[in-house]
């Protein structure tokens, strides 16, 4: 397959949603990939480390007011923790994963409005070779002597089915 880049396309039109949202004064949420959010100042350690490598942030009150879009990021303010940390935090557009809006819909509490599924490949949690060549190898061996043992217990059934006159075929 010939090789394509898709990343410039989806993050031009993840901002234009998101600019779109910010007119319309819609509150959303954005999901991305937490490598490439940068906080400034940074988050102390004993917040940092229980995120996730997909972040949530949810864009309503003050966040939402403090958004200010650029050419290829957006930046917001927010707090942090039970103490509140304020961060201004920086989101690469080419790192949103997906954007979804609140609705007042009691069966779905959001709806995803934009989705990018070519930046949880770049999180690498698929790409752990070593794991995946070990498991593969060992269900391999598994499933080769189940079939063996399957094998044996057919070609038992068939001789002890054909032992016997009273079977005619």
């Amino acid at each position: 397959m010939e090789h394509f880049n898709l990343n410039p396309i989806l993050a031009k039109h993840a901002r234009e949603i998101i600019q779109y949202l910010i007119n319309q004064n819609i509150h959303f949420s954005v999901q991305c990939n937490l490598s490439k959010v940068k906080f400034d100042p940074l988050l102390p350690e004993e917040i940092s480390k229980n995120f996730h490598p997909i972040i949530d942030f949810i864009l309503a009150g003050f966040t939402f007011e403090s958004i200010e879009i650029w050419e290829y990021e957006m930046s917001f303010e927010a707090g942090f923790g039970k103490e509140n940390f304020a961060s201004l935090v920086m989101i690469p557009f080419s790192c949103i994963i997906q954007i979804s809006v609140p609705t007042n819909n009691s069966i779905m509490r959001d709806i995803c409005i934009f989705m990018n599924t070519m930046n949880v490949l770049d999180l690498g949690i698929f790409n752990n070779e070593n794991t995946y060549s070990k498991n593969d190898k060992k269900q391999q061996k598994i499933e080769n002597q189940e079939n063996a043992e399957e094998d044996e217990l057919l070609e038992s059934s068939r001789k002890a089915i054909l032992s016997n006159p009273n079977n005619k075929f």
